[in-house]
């Protein structure tokens, strides 16, 4: 008789198949999620907070001055402007957003913080757009994606 050398068994178990499959799924995961673009609604969205913020000192500052202070948007523009103490500052809305609502302007009376007219802002983004809707009684600011 003649002795077989047998050579190590050169095959894949079922477990190290299923084990290459479950990690090469997690790095197709991890890879098809597009960080970048997350990372660019962030930045859209901090450019939104910034106007809200804006809106918000107008109406603080109108609480605490005799003068009137207010914040103009215009149609389809990538800046506004705000007086407040006296001053007018343009400022550019962040990441290239337009604004869009006529030439109507949230203006806050002087000390009492409301705004003169109930109003909607609509700023648009390359990723994404927002409402800010300003309240006539109450001057709350609220934030809306669409």
């Amino acid at each position: 008789m003649e002795k077989h050398n047998c050579k190590a068994n050169l095959g894949f178990t079922l477990i190290e198949i299923i084990s290459v499959l479950f990690i090469v799924s997690i790095l197709v995961l991890v890879i098809s999620f597009n960080p970048i673009r997350s990372y660019e609604r962030y930045k859209e969205r901090i450019a939104v907070n910034e106007i809200v913020s804006d809106i918000y000192l107008i109406q603080s500052k109108s609480l605490a001055s005799n003068d009137t202070n207010y914040i103009y948007f215009f149609e389809n523009a990538n800046e506004y402007q705000i007086y407040y103490d006296s001053s007018r500052k343009v400022k550019k809305i962040g990441q290239s957003g337009k604004s869009g609502t006529g030439e109507k302007a949230l203006q806050f009376r002087y000390r009492n913080g409301n705004v003169n007219i109930a109003n909607t802002v609509l700023v648009k983004f390359k990723n994404s757009s927002y409402k800010i809707v300003v309240n006539l009684e109450t001057g709350y600011v609220r934030l809306e994606e669409t």
